[in-house]
């Protein structure tokens, strides 16, 4: 069940391996763990420190070097540390997403447990070819990276990432709201990411992109391994990436040579950003306006995706057309008054990049599915309404 992973802590996969060796020496792969669990505990003797090859001499301390303070009590960067401060237990959550979006954890609700893959990768030597193939798998299993990957496809063998927008979709969508003094007054719901999240996810996958040898920094200094998280360890192990140039490899450049199959999309309520906790400017308003809209979005969104993820099954194209007249069948369950559905659409419709199934236009404006995602991820948290709708959208669209 993989999200749009747009915190800094998992940009290093090398920290992500010490970390998840930690976990495994504590829990292999038959025992279930929290995200506390994961947080650096100076008493635990299978405490990350003990498997990081990152560590720093610091006044004759082994120290994180990626603290602004390395004596200060976060003593993992990454995890955090159990007796720092527990507002920054966003750190830990987001190196669980992100072992999880490369499917070297599995989720069952608030619970975790290590995948034979992730198994697989905590066994593998760091300097082998083996742990680097491993890596690359999990990469290209996340389905924001197969976005990426397609909006650098047509871009020139070496290219910039420079206003590559790769979050979700901005649909101008103006309601009708009436607020807490009764006064009725028009928001443009908030249906996109902001500009620093695009940046934060960007810069991840930038470096997952480089460690596992799908992209290379251009002018930038390396050894002369053939492994390329040997090769530009130094890179993507700095503290901020800096380079704006790449070129894509072999690996980029022949990926939609033929369907790859995606096996962690977003799901369901991944669709949709955490609307509960916008703070973008207009305040209360605007998040109690996106949110009454909030199921709206996430149903539209998720049809689009199991509807393209359908026909991709049957090697087929979606006929957007006929999908968008079947939704507004079911205009309620969708979209927001006075605002046209294929306008909506249209927008939403970037929404396949970071889900996993980018698509092409043929000429006769069908869309064509780039590649295969689990269904099974997709659906995993979705209303039972939910599906059956999607269900029931396809099968009108098939009679007419």
């Amino acid at each position: 069940m993989a999200l749009l992973l747009n915190r800094k802590y998992g940009s290093r996969l090398e920290c992500l391996y010490y970390i998840l060796t930690s976990c495994y020496k504590k829990y292999g792969v038959t025992k279930e763990f929290n995200l506390k669990d994961l947080k650096f505990d100076p008493n635990d003797a299978y405490n990350v420190h003990n498997y990081c090859n990152l560590l720093k001499n610091i006044v004759g301390r082994k120290c994180c070097p990626y603290l602004v303070n390395p004596l200060n009590l976060s003593k993992c960067y990454a995890t955090q540390s159990v007796d720092s401060d527990s507002t920054k237990s966003k750190a830990v959550s987001d190196i669980a997403g992100s072992l999880e979006a490369l499917g070297f954890v599995s989720r069952n609700k608030r619970k975790f447990k290590i995948s034979s893959e992730g198994e697989k990768w905590v066994n593998s030597d760091f300097y082998s070819s083996e742990w680097e193939a491993i890596a690359r798998k999990g990469v290209l299993s996340y389905g924001v990276t197969i976005g990426f990957l397609n909006k650098i496809a047509k871009l020139p063998t070496n290219f910039s990432y420079s206003g590559i927008y790769l979050s979700y979709p901005h649909t101008t969508e103006i309601v009708k709201y009436t607020d807490s003094s009764g006064n009725t007054v028009y928001i443009d719901i908030s249906t996109d990411s902001q500009r620093d999240s695009n940046t934060r996810t960007m810069s991840r996958l930038i470096g997952w992109c480089v460690t596992v040898g799908l992209i290379e920094p251009l002018d930038f200094p390396a050894n002369d391994s053939p492994l390329a998280h040997i090769k530009y360890r130094e890179f993507v192990n700095s503290e901020t990436l800096t380079v704006r140039n790449y070129k894509k490899t072999d690996h980029c450049i022949n990926l939609f040579n033929s369907k790859p199959y995606v096996s962690n999309p977003l799901s369901y309520s991944r669709l949709h950003k955490n609307v509960a906790s916008l703070r973008e400017n207009g305040g209360e308003d605007l998040r109690n306006a996106t949110l009454e809209y909030n199921n709206n979005i996430l149903n539209r969104r998720f049809v689009f995706v199991y509807a393209l993820n359908y026909y991709s099954k049957l090697n087929k194209s979606l006929d957007f057309e006929k999908l968008v007249a079947a939704m507004s069948e079911y205009s309620d369950e969708f979209f927001s008054e006075n605002n046209d559905p294929t306008t909506i659409m249209e927008s939403e419709s970037d929404i396949a990049d970071i889900a996993g199934i980018p698509f092409d236009i043929d000429d006769y404006g069908m869309l064509v599915p780039k590649t295969t995602i689990n269904n099974d991820v997709l659906i995993e948290d979705a209303p039972k309404e939910s599906i059956e709708l999607a269900k029931k959208i396809i099968e009108e669209m098939e009679v007419n």
